[in-house]
């Protein structure tokens, strides 16, 4: 229990310094909505029950299930010009259907993009609403994608 609130005080703080922090934070995700104690009058009770090895087991197993399906569009890449070229190219992939992954699969390319001496930026495109998105990820800390997300 107590390293369950340690967890739960380490990302309300946005830290983010606990060792599995990531998969704990995935695991607690079907708990949040009962974390409330003036809707839920059996918190207490329930906190209890919450182990943070089994959430961090299963934040791990979501996290495993995410990536290898992320890996399945990751045969398809193309380049992709960043506004118009401007801020260079980038690797990305079409992911319809699946805006869901965009996070996984954003980061992959963008390291793929950074080993290709492209923008270390993964660019991943998919239709949501007849509207044609494209969601923007890097994992290099200098790169900020959002400048190139105004153009």
């Amino acid at each position: 229990m107590k390293m369950v609130l340690k967890y739960i005080e380490d990302m309300d703080l946005r830290r983010w310094s606990l060792p599995d922090i990531n998969a704990f934070r995935i695991g607690l995700r079907e708990w949040r909505s009962k974390l409330n104690c003036i809707t839920n009058p059996y918190i207490y009770k329930q906190l209890l029950e919450i182990n943070s090895v089994d959430l961090i087991a299963k934040g791990n197993s979501d996290i495993s299930s995410r990536q290898s399906a992320a890996n399945k569009f990751l045969d398809k890449v193309f380049r992709v010009r960043l506004g118009r070229g401007f801020y260079g190219e980038c690797l990305g992939v079409r992911a319809d259907g699946n805006s869901y992954l965009s996070d996984e699969i954003g980061k992959q390319l963008s390291a793929r993009s950074a080993a290709a001496g492209l923008r270390p930026i993964g660019a991943v495109i998919y239709m949501q609403r007849n509207n044609l998105k494209m969601c923007l990820r890097s994992t290099d800390s200098a790169t900020d994608t959002s400048e190139i997300a105004k153009v």
